[in-house]
């Protein structure tokens, strides 16, 4: 009786701590979905267009966007943008007119830029917040057209009837396309940003990143030329090579005012590098 009732107590302490084991043993592993993409859902080809705001101002235009891979894809972007030399400052007086010092031409540039785009972190982030890295180079078209009406040719703006006897406007944005020329470049972008929504149907993306562009020639934003008002009637040291070499400025004589030569010396060279920090927001669709 006794070796039964030994038995019987063993039997149920080994039943118990097999029962505690089994509730607080170690839990099951979960195995982590994978997450979903554009590529394997079929949404190969998208286009979207495309806003940004850089250190020269707005630019628009679109972005084509074709799937590689699950989280790869090719991106074409045409856009069309202003380009300014850093160094300028938009000055603005009481009757809101608005004058750039030394401003020769205004740049409108079209870039055509080609790169890939490459999806990061896709298992630890949620599918709704997409974040990415893409970069992309490509031709740039971009034309000047003169600021301001130079009537004597001489690459600088006379703009003080106290000083000069003539006095040239600047053009508005629509005008002095006359005197246009082109050029062609090179140019790229770096960027990161964001694919939200999990309604891969619609496009919707913020970016962040650096564009520029490079012309090997130069474009001459600001002014060529500007006369040296301390050496009237003298010949100049450093012309500007615009085959003027003299500006026509006022200078009193006795009671009265006549007109000297000021001679017109080399000013600003023209600007080969543009590059600016820049945000941006692509809006549109996939399939």
């Amino acid at each position: 009786m006794k070796k039964l009732s030994l038995f019987i107590i063993t039997f149920l302490i080994c039943f118990q701590t097999n029962q505690v084991y089994a509730q607080f043993g170690e839990p099951e592993v979960e195995e982590k979905e994978t997450p979903r993409n554009l590529y394997d859902e079929g949404y190969n080809v998208g286009f979207g267009f495309n806003l940004a705001l850089t250190d020269f101002g707005l630019g628009v235009g679109g972005q084509l966007r074709v799937g590689l891979g699950p989280y790869t894809e090719g991106i074409a972007t045409l856009k069309i943008a202003g380009l300014k030399d850093p160094t300028e400052q938009t000055f603005t007086d009481f009757l809101g007119y608005r004058t750039i010092p030394e401003k020769y031409q205004r740049v409108i540039a079209v870039p055509f830029y080609v790169g890939l785009k490459k999806r990061f972190f896709a298992k630890a982030i949620s599918d709704s917040f997409r974040p990415y890295a893409s970069l992309s180079a490509g031709p740039t078209f971009a034309f000047s057209y003169s600021y301001f009406k130079d009537y004597n040719e001489n690459g600088f703006r006379e703009n003080d009837g106290r000083i000069y006897p003539i006095v040239e406007p600047v053009n508005d944005i629509f005008t002095g396309w006359n005197n246009s020329k082109t050029h062609w470049g090179l140019g790229g972008e770096f960027v990161l940003g964001i694919d939200f929504g999990e309604n891969f149907a619609n496009l919707s993306s913020i970016q962040f990143g650096y564009t520029m562009n490079y012309f090997s020639d130069g474009i001459q934003v600001l002014e060529p030329c500007q006369p040296d008002l301390n050496r009237i009637n003298q010949a100049p040291i450093n012309p500007c090579g615009l085959g003027v070499d003299y500006a026509q400025v006022l200078v009193p004589d006795g009671g009265n005012v006549s007109i000297a030569q000021a001679p017109l010396e080399q000013a600003n060279d023209p600007r080969k590098y543009f590059g600016s920090a820049q945000i941006s927001f692509v809006f549109g669709w996939m399939w």
